[in-house]
């Protein structure tokens, strides 16, 4: 079963590529100039990943259309706040 993982576009795309760069994820795909949201990691070619607007990214792991996500924490407590018992968890 493979890691499905939702990466943010906008302004936490950079910093997110350079952390996901440090911990040697091989994404070449994954710059401010992409021009297609699925990137694929050279080193995990079984996670499934996949770019969205910030704002989405806790809503798709609620709705449990990926495992994990990166995102700004006031996506994440909007969402919780919103909807308490969707399972979402802050880390």
């Amino acid at each position: 079963m493979a890691i499905r993982l939702a990466l943010p576009k906008g302004r936490l795309l950079r910093k997110t590529a350079s952390l996901l760069q440090k911990a040697d994820w091989r994404l070449d795909e994954y710059h401010s100039s992409m021009g297609f949201y699925r990137p694929k990691s050279e080193r995990y070619p079984d996670v499934v990943i996949r770019v969205f607007h910030e704002k989405d990214i806790p809503i798709q792991i609620a709705m449990g259309n990926y495992d994990l996500g990166i995102c700004g924490a006031d996506w994440v407590e909007e969402l919780i706040v919103k909807y308490p018992r969707s399972g979402l968890v802050k880390l």
